[in-house]
Protein backbone atom coordinates (compact mmCIF):
# COMPACT_ATOMS: atom_id res chain seq x y z
CA UNK A 1 0.00 0.00 0.00
CA UNK A 2 1.05 3.33 -0.98
CA UNK A 3 1.45 5.92 1.83
CA UNK A 4 -0.39 8.76 0.18
CA UNK A 5 -2.65 8.90 -2.76
CA UNK A 6 -3.34 12.45 -4.39
CA UNK A 7 -6.02 13.04 -6.68
CA UNK A 8 -5.50 15.76 -9.24
CA UNK A 9 -8.99 16.74 -11.67
CA UNK A 10 -7.48 18.33 -15.06
CA UNK A 11 -9.31 20.00 -17.47
CA UNK A 12 -7.91 21.73 -20.67
CA UNK A 13 -4.68 21.94 -18.17
CA UNK A 14 -1.64 21.70 -20.04
CA UNK A 15 -0.25 24.83 -18.84
CA UNK A 16 -0.28 23.84 -15.35
CA UNK A 17 0.33 20.39 -15.69
CA UNK A 18 4.58 20.51 -15.51
CA UNK A 19 4.56 22.88 -12.57
CA UNK A 20 2.20 20.65 -10.53
CA UNK A 21 3.61 17.71 -11.07
CA UNK A 22 7.64 18.76 -10.32
CA UNK A 23 6.61 19.81 -7.02
CA UNK A 24 4.90 16.22 -6.72
CA UNK A 25 7.79 14.16 -8.24
CA UNK A 26 9.84 15.99 -6.02
CA UNK A 27 8.44 15.15 -2.85
CA UNK A 28 10.55 13.95 -0.15
CA UNK A 29 8.09 11.52 0.98
CA UNK A 30 9.78 9.62 -2.17
CA UNK A 31 7.56 8.70 -5.60
CA UNK A 32 7.55 5.05 -4.72
CA UNK A 33 5.27 5.80 -1.62
CA UNK A 34 3.01 8.14 -3.75
CA UNK A 35 0.03 7.32 -5.86
CA UNK A 36 -0.55 9.73 -7.96
CA UNK A 37 -4.11 9.88 -9.58
CA UNK A 38 -4.99 12.57 -12.37
CA UNK A 39 -8.08 12.66 -13.88
CA UNK A 40 -8.70 14.43 -17.22
CA UNK A 41 -12.24 15.59 -16.90
CA UNK A 42 -13.22 15.35 -20.96
CA UNK A 43 -11.10 18.06 -22.02
CA UNK A 44 -11.68 20.46 -25.21
CA UNK A 45 -8.36 20.76 -25.96
CA UNK A 46 -8.02 17.74 -29.31
CA UNK A 47 -6.10 15.58 -26.90
CA UNK A 48 -3.00 17.65 -25.42
CA UNK A 49 -4.13 17.49 -21.78
CA UNK A 50 -4.55 13.56 -21.88
CA UNK A 51 -1.35 13.46 -24.35
CA UNK A 52 0.69 15.52 -21.24
CA UNK A 53 -0.94 12.67 -18.25
CA UNK A 54 -0.09 10.00 -19.82
CA UNK A 55 3.40 10.53 -20.89
CA UNK A 56 3.82 11.10 -16.92
CA UNK A 57 2.27 7.62 -16.77
CA UNK A 58 4.56 6.12 -19.18
CA UNK A 59 7.21 7.51 -17.40
CA UNK A 60 6.12 6.46 -13.76
CA UNK A 61 3.63 3.54 -14.11
CA UNK A 62 4.21 1.94 -10.28
CA UNK A 63 2.82 5.32 -9.23
CA UNK A 64 0.94 7.48 -11.53
CA UNK A 65 -3.00 6.70 -12.64
CA UNK A 66 -4.15 8.43 -15.74
CA UNK A 67 -7.72 8.50 -15.88
CA UNK A 68 -9.90 9.99 -19.30
CA UNK A 69 -13.57 10.66 -18.52
CA UNK A 70 -15.86 10.60 -21.75
CA UNK A 71 -17.90 13.77 -19.66
CA UNK A 72 -17.16 16.30 -18.31
CA UNK A 73 -18.21 16.16 -14.35
CA UNK A 74 -16.36 19.53 -13.22
CA UNK A 75 -13.94 18.43 -10.49
CA UNK A 76 -16.36 17.16 -7.60
CA UNK A 77 -16.95 14.21 -10.16
CA UNK A 78 -13.37 14.08 -11.28
CA UNK A 79 -12.49 13.69 -7.69
CA UNK A 80 -14.85 11.11 -6.88
CA UNK A 81 -13.88 8.89 -10.15
CA UNK A 82 -10.10 9.84 -8.52
CA UNK A 83 -10.95 8.47 -4.95
CA UNK A 84 -12.50 5.05 -6.94
CA UNK A 85 -9.07 4.91 -7.91
CA UNK A 86 -7.44 5.28 -4.45
CA UNK A 87 -5.70 2.84 -2.55
CA UNK A 88 -3.32 4.85 -0.70
CA UNK A 89 -3.39 5.07 3.23
CA UNK A 90 -4.07 8.66 3.56
CA UNK A 91 -5.56 10.64 0.58
CA UNK A 92 -5.22 14.59 -0.30
CA UNK A 93 -6.24 16.53 -3.39
CA UNK A 94 -4.76 18.92 -5.60
CA UNK A 95 -5.64 21.27 -8.21
CA UNK A 96 -4.08 21.25 -11.23
CA UNK A 97 -3.18 25.13 -11.01
CA UNK A 98 -1.55 24.72 -7.79
CA UNK A 99 0.87 22.68 -6.06
CA UNK A 100 2.48 21.46 -2.89
CA UNK A 101 5.52 21.74 -1.32
CA UNK A 102 8.32 19.61 -1.77
CA UNK A 103 7.77 17.96 2.14
CA UNK A 104 3.97 18.86 2.21
CA UNK A 105 3.69 14.24 1.95
CA UNK A 106 6.13 13.29 4.59
CA UNK A 107 5.90 16.08 7.27
CA UNK A 108 1.96 15.43 6.99
CA UNK A 109 2.58 11.89 6.83
CA UNK A 110 4.28 12.24 9.89
CA UNK A 111 2.07 14.48 12.13
CA UNK A 112 -0.69 12.08 10.97
CA UNK A 113 1.10 9.07 12.00
CA UNK A 114 2.45 10.32 15.36
CA UNK A 115 -1.20 11.93 16.67
CA UNK A 116 -3.21 9.25 14.55
CA UNK A 117 -4.95 12.32 13.36
CA UNK A 118 -7.81 11.07 11.02
CA UNK A 119 -7.57 14.80 9.05
CA UNK A 120 -3.92 17.05 9.32
CA UNK A 121 -5.51 20.42 8.45
CA UNK A 122 -2.41 22.38 7.04
CA UNK A 123 -2.32 26.30 5.64
CA UNK A 124 -2.20 27.77 2.13
CA UNK A 125 -0.75 30.39 0.75
CA UNK A 126 -2.55 32.58 -2.29
CA UNK A 127 0.57 33.00 -5.13
CA UNK A 128 0.21 34.77 -8.18
CA UNK A 129 2.84 34.43 -11.41
CA UNK A 130 4.68 37.48 -8.99
CA UNK A 131 4.85 35.60 -5.90
CA UNK A 132 8.12 34.17 -5.02
CA UNK A 133 8.96 30.23 -5.27
CA UNK A 134 6.75 28.03 -2.22
CA UNK A 135 9.50 27.25 -0.81
CA UNK A 136 9.90 30.26 1.04
CA UNK A 137 7.26 30.48 2.86
CA UNK A 138 6.83 28.94 6.36
CA UNK A 139 4.51 28.81 9.33
CA UNK A 140 4.79 28.30 13.16
CA UNK A 141 4.77 24.65 14.36
CA UNK A 142 4.61 25.26 18.06
CA UNK A 143 0.50 26.74 16.91
CA UNK A 144 -0.38 23.12 15.87
CA UNK A 145 -3.43 21.66 17.94
CA UNK A 146 -5.02 18.61 18.17
CA UNK A 147 -9.20 17.95 18.44
CA UNK A 148 -10.52 15.01 19.94
CA UNK A 149 -13.91 15.03 19.83
CA UNK A 150 -16.78 12.75 21.71
CA UNK A 151 -20.70 14.36 21.21
CA UNK A 152 -20.34 17.26 23.22
CA UNK A 153 -20.36 21.08 22.53
CA UNK A 154 -16.52 20.92 21.15
CA UNK A 155 -17.96 18.83 18.66
CA UNK A 156 -21.09 21.09 17.77
CA UNK A 157 -18.77 24.25 17.55
CA UNK A 158 -16.02 21.97 15.24
CA UNK A 159 -18.93 21.13 12.83
CA UNK A 160 -19.77 25.13 12.25
CA UNK A 161 -16.34 26.06 12.04
CA UNK A 162 -15.36 28.05 9.05
CA UNK A 163 -12.26 29.61 9.89
CA UNK A 164 -9.08 30.33 7.54
CA UNK A 165 -7.42 27.87 9.74
CA UNK A 166 -10.24 25.35 10.03
CA UNK A 167 -12.05 25.53 6.39
CA UNK A 168 -15.02 23.96 4.02
CA UNK A 169 -12.05 23.49 1.20
CA UNK A 170 -10.71 20.13 0.55
CA UNK A 171 -7.41 20.54 -0.67
CA UNK A 172 -5.95 22.03 2.73
CA UNK A 173 -6.36 18.61 4.53
CA UNK A 174 -4.99 15.26 4.76
CA UNK A 175 -7.37 12.52 5.10
CA UNK A 176 -7.07 8.87 6.72
CA UNK A 177 -8.35 7.41 3.74
CA UNK A 178 -10.38 4.69 5.51
CA UNK A 179 -12.49 7.54 6.85
CA UNK A 180 -13.48 8.33 3.27
CA UNK A 181 -13.93 5.05 1.95
CA UNK A 182 -15.23 3.36 4.84
CA UNK A 183 -18.23 5.27 4.83
CA UNK A 184 -18.97 6.29 1.25
CA UNK A 185 -18.39 10.29 1.26
CA UNK A 186 -18.21 11.78 -2.03
CA UNK A 187 -18.09 15.62 -3.78
CA UNK A 188 -21.73 17.16 -5.45
CA UNK A 189 -20.76 16.40 -9.31
CA UNK A 190 -21.48 18.54 -12.28
CA UNK A 191 -21.96 21.80 -9.83
CA UNK A 192 -19.14 24.47 -8.68
CA UNK A 193 -18.50 25.02 -5.02
CA UNK A 194 -18.62 21.34 -4.23
CA UNK A 195 -16.00 21.19 -1.86
CA UNK A 196 -18.42 21.41 1.59
CA UNK A 197 -20.45 18.26 0.06
CA UNK A 198 -17.66 16.30 1.27
CA UNK A 199 -15.33 18.42 3.87
CA UNK A 200 -18.57 18.57 6.16
CA UNK A 201 -19.38 15.40 6.04
CA UNK A 202 -15.98 14.24 7.28
CA UNK A 203 -16.07 16.04 10.23
CA UNK A 204 -19.10 14.08 11.64
CA UNK A 205 -17.27 11.07 11.30
CA UNK A 206 -13.35 11.77 12.20
CA UNK A 207 -12.59 11.60 15.86
CA UNK A 208 -9.16 13.47 15.80
CA UNK A 209 -8.15 16.46 14.11
CA UNK A 210 -5.15 18.21 14.17
CA UNK A 211 -4.33 21.62 13.07
CA UNK A 212 -0.78 22.65 11.68
CA UNK A 213 0.25 26.06 11.07
CA UNK A 214 2.69 25.02 8.47
CA UNK A 215 2.22 26.53 4.73
CA UNK A 216 1.87 22.95 2.68
CA UNK A 217 -0.10 24.42 -0.29
CA UNK A 218 0.40 27.32 -3.09
CA UNK A 219 -3.01 28.44 -4.22
CA UNK A 220 -2.63 29.95 -7.53
CA UNK A 221 -4.98 32.69 -8.50
CA UNK A 222 -5.31 32.15 -12.18
CA UNK A 223 -7.51 34.49 -13.86
CA UNK A 224 -9.22 31.35 -15.92
CA UNK A 225 -9.94 29.99 -12.74
CA UNK A 226 -13.85 28.92 -11.69
CA UNK A 227 -14.60 31.53 -9.03
CA UNK A 228 -12.71 34.07 -11.19
CA UNK A 229 -14.93 33.18 -14.53
CA UNK A 230 -18.58 33.97 -15.30
CA UNK A 231 -21.22 32.45 -13.10
CA UNK A 232 -24.26 33.05 -15.60
CA UNK A 233 -25.39 29.45 -15.91
CA UNK A 234 -24.11 28.79 -12.23
CA UNK A 235 -26.49 31.13 -10.04
CA UNK A 236 -27.70 28.09 -8.36
CA UNK A 237 -25.23 25.50 -7.50
CA UNK A 238 -24.03 26.48 -4.25
CA UNK A 239 -27.42 26.24 -2.63
CA UNK A 240 -27.98 22.73 -4.69
CA UNK A 241 -24.73 22.02 -3.23
CA UNK A 242 -26.03 22.69 0.32
CA UNK A 243 -29.47 21.05 -0.25
CA UNK A 244 -27.82 17.87 -1.31
CA UNK A 245 -25.34 17.98 1.34
CA UNK A 246 -28.24 18.43 3.79
CA UNK A 247 -30.23 15.38 2.47
CA UNK A 248 -27.07 13.56 2.62
CA UNK A 249 -26.66 14.23 5.87
CA UNK A 250 -30.09 13.40 7.27
CA UNK A 251 -29.70 10.30 5.32
CA UNK A 252 -26.58 9.58 7.11
CA UNK A 253 -28.59 10.80 10.60
CA UNK A 254 -26.70 13.59 11.29
CA UNK A 255 -29.43 16.45 10.66
CA UNK A 256 -31.63 15.36 13.84
CA UNK A 257 -29.11 15.63 16.68
CA UNK A 258 -27.12 18.46 14.85
CA UNK A 259 -30.55 20.50 13.67
CA UNK A 260 -29.21 23.71 14.79
CA UNK A 261 -26.02 23.62 13.50
CA UNK A 262 -26.93 22.37 10.04
CA UNK A 263 -29.39 25.13 9.96
CA UNK A 264 -26.97 27.68 10.74
CA UNK A 265 -24.77 26.31 8.05
CA UNK A 266 -27.13 26.03 5.39
CA UNK A 267 -28.50 29.71 6.30
CA UNK A 268 -25.01 30.93 6.44
CA UNK A 269 -23.66 28.68 3.70
CA UNK A 270 -26.23 27.79 1.18
CA UNK A 271 -28.51 30.80 1.49
CA UNK A 272 -26.47 33.82 1.87
CA UNK A 273 -23.44 32.85 0.93
CA UNK A 274 -24.93 31.96 -2.45
CA UNK A 275 -26.75 35.75 -2.50
CA UNK A 276 -23.32 36.84 -1.47
CA UNK A 277 -21.19 35.74 -4.14
CA UNK A 278 -23.07 36.46 -6.65
CA UNK A 279 -23.43 40.33 -5.63
CA UNK A 280 -19.95 40.30 -4.99
CA UNK A 281 -19.76 39.18 -9.23
CA UNK A 282 -21.53 42.27 -10.03
CA UNK A 283 -24.88 40.60 -10.60
CA UNK A 284 -28.44 42.22 -9.83
CA UNK A 285 -30.85 39.60 -8.78
CA UNK A 286 -34.06 39.33 -9.78
CA UNK A 287 -37.24 39.00 -7.83
CA UNK A 288 -37.65 35.78 -9.51
CA UNK A 289 -34.15 34.54 -8.31
CA UNK A 290 -34.17 36.13 -4.72
CA UNK A 291 -37.59 34.18 -4.43
CA UNK A 292 -36.16 30.56 -5.28
CA UNK A 293 -33.23 31.10 -2.63
CA UNK A 294 -36.46 32.30 -0.39
CA UNK A 295 -37.96 29.06 -1.36
CA UNK A 296 -35.18 26.66 -1.37
CA UNK A 297 -34.82 27.76 1.95
CA UNK A 298 -37.49 28.13 3.68
CA UNK A 299 -39.02 24.88 2.18
CA UNK A 300 -35.84 23.04 3.85
CA UNK A 301 -35.52 24.70 7.34
CA UNK A 302 -39.19 26.32 8.17
CA UNK A 303 -38.09 28.19 11.13
CA UNK A 304 -34.62 29.28 10.26
CA UNK A 305 -35.66 32.46 11.46
CA UNK A 306 -35.88 31.41 15.14
CA UNK A 307 -32.46 29.16 14.91
CA UNK A 308 -30.50 30.41 18.16
CA UNK A 309 -27.58 31.21 16.13
CA UNK A 310 -29.25 32.43 13.55
CA UNK A 311 -31.13 35.24 15.72
CA UNK A 312 -27.30 35.86 17.35
CA UNK A 313 -26.16 37.08 13.83
CA UNK A 314 -26.80 40.90 13.81
CA UNK A 315 -24.61 42.50 11.84
CA UNK A 316 -25.24 44.49 8.73
CA UNK A 317 -25.17 41.60 5.96
CA UNK A 318 -27.27 39.00 8.45
CA UNK A 319 -29.99 41.28 8.80
CA UNK A 320 -30.24 42.16 5.24
CA UNK A 321 -30.96 38.22 4.98
CA UNK A 322 -33.17 38.01 7.90
CA UNK A 323 -34.96 40.97 6.11
CA UNK A 324 -35.04 38.85 2.47
CA UNK A 325 -36.76 36.09 4.41
CA UNK A 326 -39.21 37.76 6.11
CA UNK A 327 -39.90 40.07 3.30
CA UNK A 328 -42.44 40.02 0.33
CA UNK A 329 -40.52 40.97 -2.58
CA UNK A 330 -42.06 43.45 -5.11
CA UNK A 331 -40.63 45.08 -8.41
CA UNK A 332 -40.58 48.11 -6.25
CA UNK A 333 -37.74 46.83 -2.93
CA UNK A 334 -36.28 44.30 -5.02
CA UNK A 335 -34.02 47.46 -6.87
CA UNK A 336 -33.18 48.87 -3.26
CA UNK A 337 -32.39 45.48 -1.53
CA UNK A 338 -29.82 44.75 -4.47
CA UNK A 339 -28.29 48.52 -4.20
CA UNK A 340 -28.09 47.98 -0.33
CA UNK A 341 -26.30 44.11 -1.06
CA UNK A 342 -23.65 45.90 -3.09
CA UNK A 343 -23.16 48.83 -0.73
CA UNK A 344 -22.32 46.42 1.98
CA UNK A 345 -20.18 44.56 -0.23
CA UNK A 346 -18.18 47.45 -1.31
CA UNK A 347 -17.80 48.44 2.27
CA UNK A 348 -16.66 45.03 3.90
CA UNK A 349 -13.94 44.79 0.23
CA UNK A 350 -13.18 48.30 1.43
CA UNK A 351 -12.31 47.92 4.99
CA UNK A 352 -10.61 44.37 3.99
CA UNK A 353 -8.37 46.21 1.65
CA UNK A 354 -9.44 43.86 -1.11
CA UNK A 355 -11.69 46.51 -3.34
Amino acid sequence: MKKVSVVIPCYNAVKYIERCMRYLLDQTIGIDNMEIILVDDASTDGGETLHLLLEYEARYPDSIIVISLEQNMRQGGARNVGISYAGGEYLMFCDVDDWLVSDAMEKLYHIAKETDADVVEFRNKEVTDNTIEAETFSGDEKKSHIYEFDEGEEKRQFIMSSSEDCGLGCWTKFYRMSVIQDNQIRFAEHLICEEPSFTLPVRFYEKRHVLTNEIFYCYYQSPNSTMRSSWDERKFDNITVWMTLIEDLRKRGFLEPYHEELEFMFYEWGFGMSIRMLVARCYLLTKEELNLFKKNTLQLFPEILQNPYVVKKEDGWNLLMKGLLEMELTDGNVPELNRLMRYFIQRCQEISGEA
